[in-house]
């Protein structure tokens, strides 16, 4: 009798289970993908694709050709409900899929819902799309981006860089009284002083309520998000933000069958925060887990690593790296960001005979940062 794992989302951490489609149903076990999204956006490269130093096919990875290629089914669908004492996840569109082990991965969205329709949320990420394009187009004059973190502020740091596409008029504002405030002040006065010398306006100490969106053409929304799993229908457990609680080796709590992973869960209660980071990580040990559940054998808890470092592009040429009080910035940093996004990428997009090194990934990179 054939097995079905149902995995709820297209993120990060579940694309190493999509990889063991062929192998797995060697052994019985069939894999179905449900995601609202055909392509997922690899959120490390986004900025620099705003700015123009990306295609589109560069950053993305098309979830349904993946699927075909290692023989998983694919449905594109929004989850809308999980009813656990049915095992069946049900779609917006009335599919419905009932499945022995179940993985929920559908990621967040921006916690301010705004009606305005200039206003778009960083994530997901496929609704900044649109603006990027006009972006380029040159039909946006002023814009706005709301919220000094890492991902407004990388934002800005790209698209307003000398080699940029985009030539719109900047304003970046925050909450509070410095950009990067989740980081250490040099980098925060560093890049406040590159946005200043490129005519960004850094308002601060600055609500997003305060704001005129009359005064722009187009605003981002960077100012923090919520678990999407909110928008499903179900019964299980919550932490911390309302993300879905689960246990160290990445189970909900009392049903072993159920995996969370993502922005969507709170492991343990922790918190952990919602960088790529913790998802990229989590993927292989899902993989080592669900094999070891197939398999009747102890599961792995999540470790994360010590420190979570950051790499923030500036551009194509430069780029900061950042760990803990640590913090370092040129040229270097830009072609090592490269060489590990394009790393994690090319594994999903790419044959392995047509992989390339780290090593050329890394002359690639030192290539590329002098073409701008």
């Amino acid at each position: 009798m054939s097995t079905r794992l149902v995995i709820a989302g297209g993120g990060h951490a579940s694309l190493p289970i999509l990889k063991m489609g062929h192998h797995w149903k060697k052994l019985g076990i069939s894999i179905t993908l449900v995601s609202d999204q055909m392509y997922l956006i690899y959120s490390g490269a986004l900025p620099q694709f705003a700015g123009g130093f990306f295609t589109f096919d560069e950053i993305s990875i098309n979830l349904k050709d993946l699927c075909e290629r290692y023989g998983v089914e694919f449905c594109q669908g929004r989850v809308k409900a999980v009813n656990q004492n049915l095992s069946l996840v049900e779609t917006s569109s009335g599919d419905k899929f009932l499945y022995d082990l179940l993985l929920i991965n559908v990621g967040a969205r921006a916690k301010e819902n705004h009606p305005e329709s200039r206003v778009f949320p960083v994530k997901p990420l496929s609704k900044l799309l649109p603006l990027f394009e006009e972006l380029k187009a040159g039909t946006v004059q002023k814009l706005l981006i709301a919220g000094g973190g890492a991902a407004g502020t990388e934002l800005a740091l790209n698209l307003s860089h000398p080699a940029s596409s985009v030539k719109s008029a900047i304003t970046i504002t925050e909450h509070g009284n410095r950009l990067l405030s989740a980081f250490p002040k040099r980098l925060s006065d560093k890049v406040t002083r590159i946005l200043g010398k490129r005519g960004v306006s850094v308002l601060l100490n600055n609500s997003f309520e305060q704001v005129t969106f009359s005064d722009y053409d187009a605003v981002i929304m960077a100012t923090g998000n919520r678990p999407e799993s909110l928008s499903i229908d179900h019964t299980f457990h919550t932490g911390q933000n309302h993300r879905l609680l689960t246990l160290p080796t990445l189970q909900l709590p009392g049903l072993p069958n159920i995996f969370a992973a993502g922005d969507t869960a709170d492991v343990d209660g922790k918190n952990y925060s919602q960088i790529g980071v913790h998802a990229v990580k989590q993927g292989p040990l899902l993989r080592s887990n669900i094999n070891a559940f197939f398999d009747g054998r102890p599961l792995k808890p999540y470790k994360p690593y010590p420190v979570n470092p950051l790499i923030l592009s500036n551009g194509p040429d430069h780029a900061f790296f950042t760990a803990k009080s640590f913090v370092s910035g040129g040229r270097p940093e830009a072609i090592l960001k490269y060489a590990i996004d394009m790393k994690w990428l090319e594994k999903y997009t790419m044959p392995p005979e047509r992989r390339r090194s780290f090593y050329q990934l890394m002359r690639d990179g030192e290539k590329r940062s002098r073409t701008h």
